[in-house]
């Protein structure tokens, strides 16, 4: 009986707290992925980080583009210079070389023609920029996965309480009979018992499967970024997840990972290309507009000078060798990166796969185990009714119905958790969304 009444008050503070909190919008597994891709903080932190990577293609522009400047001076010097013609028997005005106080102007402007920076790092950059996003897409598609898992398990614990219920159930009437019996003297206390613990049993696991509920709501709104919850089981799971591609397709190349480590070797050997090519001349012109308040010998005050510069890097302490170097072992890391992501990637199709046809091959199983538990249960009820079957052999009928129920709620689960693993593995979990 204590045990009884402890289960009983676990169940109404569970349901009391799950009842005070705010409703949840219950909505479909493809919904609450589209809402985790669009607004889930993880991925916008993801986004944010390829956005900075990207502005390195913006930066690698700027190699061609002009620079304009304006500089101005004002000088007072103790020393002012003037030229007079009278000292060498000349006829004319002095001229002031230098005032006491001489004001200067420049405005300059550089137009690159040729650079090796300006040929080559916009494509390195992109390279990079693209591993980047693909980067911050592989990071959305494990947010994603996170979802599908944290919905997925939820209707899972959904269809064990509807287990658990089902059971709570069976056992009340149980109680019920046993009282009725035990009035007639057609029973014992022991009858009663039993149906009192089964009835301890269901309602100790609903109150512990209600709080698992109330665990993984929070970690559900987490990732959307909404107060939602899941359809009941059976409604909304695989619809967008999808089916496993052939193997002869390879579709582990198509994850962002592989992707990703394609791009960043591609930036590295564009890299060491870059290099190979850094004794190419800079090429740069110059307009220069002059001015300046002491008119000299020239007789004017502005001037302009349209300069050719070109410049040839013959040698800079070795520096330029020393980078080849360097990217050329970076470019060998990105091989190997690239090796090592695609075996990976591969291994956790393959392992995916397997994991999914091994969770149908259970489900099969589970559901056939239900459905004959649920026979063998209602023949065991229609015996005892007609005295030829005991408390115990119903006690033990409805266990193992609750037992056979709860594996198949749990299979069905796993099946659709399994399809979303599959999907992320092939890259397509996002992209499915849009089908």
């Amino acid at each position: 009986m204590h045990l009884r009444r402890l289960a009983r008050a676990s169940f109404v503070l569970v349901s009391t707290a799950a009842a005070a909190q705010a409703p949840r919008k219950p909505i479909p597994l493809r919904e609450a992925l589209q809402l985790a891709a669009r607004q889930g903080p993880d991925v916008a932190a993801a986004r944010a980080q390829a956005a900075i990577t990207r502005v390195g293609v913006e930066r690698a522009y700027t190699a061609w583009k002009p620079d304009l400047s304006a500089t101005g001076t004002f000088d007072h010097t103790s020393a002012p210079q003037q030229f007079d013609p009278g000292v060498f028997g000349l006829s004319g005005p002095k001229l002031t070389i230098v005032a006491p106080n001489s004001r200067y102007g420049t405005l300059q402007l550089s137009q690159p023609l040729l650079t090796p920076q300006g040929l080559f790092l916009p494509g390195i950059a992109s390279s990079f920029a693209e591993a980047a996003d693909r980067g911050a897409d592989e990071a959305r598609e494990q947010v994603l996965l996170n979802v599908a898992r944290t919905y997925l398990t939820l209707q899972g614990v959904d269809g064990l309480l509807a287990a658990a219920h089902d059971a709570e159930k069976v056992a009340v009437r149980r109680e019920e009979d046993a009282k009725a019996q035990i009035s007639a003297g057609t029973a014992v206390e022991i009858n009663l018992l039993r149906a009192q613990s089964d009835t301890a049993a269901a309602r100790a696991q609903i109150a512990s499967l209600t709080g698992q509920r109330e665990s993984l709501l929070p970690l559900l709104e987490a990732l959307v970024g909404e107060p939602v919850a899941p359809l009941p089981p059976g409604q909304g799971g695989d619809a967008a997840l999808g089916r496993p591609a052939d193997e002869g397709t390879q579709p582990w190349e198509r994850t962002f990972t592989v992707r990703s480590a394609i791009a960043q070797t591609a930036g590295a050997n564009k890299s060491v290309t870059y290099d190979n090519f850094l004794w190419l001349p800079t090429v740069a012109g110059v307009a220069k507009g002059n001015y300046s308040s002491n008119t000299g010998f020239a007789g004017t005050n502005t001037s302009y000078d349209l300069i050719l510069n070109v410049s040839v890097p013959l040698y800079d302490r070795g520096v330029r060798y020393a980078q080849k170097h360097e990217d050329q072992a970076k470019l060998q890391q990105a091989m190997a990166n690239l090796a090592s992501t695609r075996a990976r990637a591969k291994a956790s199709w393959q392992g995916a796969r397997a994991n999914l046809l091994a969770a149908q091959a259970v489900l099969e199983q589970a559901e056939a185990q239900s459905r004959v538990a649920k026979r063998a249960q209602e023949q065991i009820d229609v015996s005892a009714r007609a005295g030829v079957a005991t408390s115990l052999d119903l006690q033990v009928a409805d266990q193992n119905l609750f037992q056979a129920q709860s594996a198949a709620a749990q299979a069905r689960a796993n099946v659709d958790i399994r399809r979303a693993e599959v999907a992320a593995a092939e890259g397509r979990l996002y992209s499915d969304l849009s089908k």
